[in-house]
């Protein structure tokens, strides 16, 4: 797409989210805890080690992916195109 869309003056970029926590996200910790019979916090470390762990210690937020958004679709980012920004806290490792 960015190959076609570029030269119409559109850019193209992607956002690949890993483990936010959503209003969703903080439903499922719940009743995670609940069917564990445990601490939301246990629930929320077992999700994260059920994803390969993150570094960074503790899921996103909300807030970070759309900070990231409106940076790529600022001014300040006129000359970003056809990329994909991964934002999951390490839990991917970059080659």
């Amino acid at each position: 797409m960015s190959k076609e869309l570029g030269p119409k003056g559109i850019r193209v970029n992607s956002v690949a989210p890993g483990f936010i926590e959503t209003t969703a996200a903080e439903g499922l910790i719940r009743r995670l805890a609940q069917e564990a019979g445990g601490s939301e916090a246990e629930a929320r470390l077992g999700l994260m080690e059920s994803l390969g762990g993150i570094p960074i210690g503790r899921p996103g937020r909300p807030e970070e992916v759309a900070e990231l958004v409106a940076f790529l679709a600022s001014d300040r980012a006129a000359s970003i195109h056809g990329s994909e920004y991964v934002i999951d806290g390490g839990t991917v490792p970059a080659v």
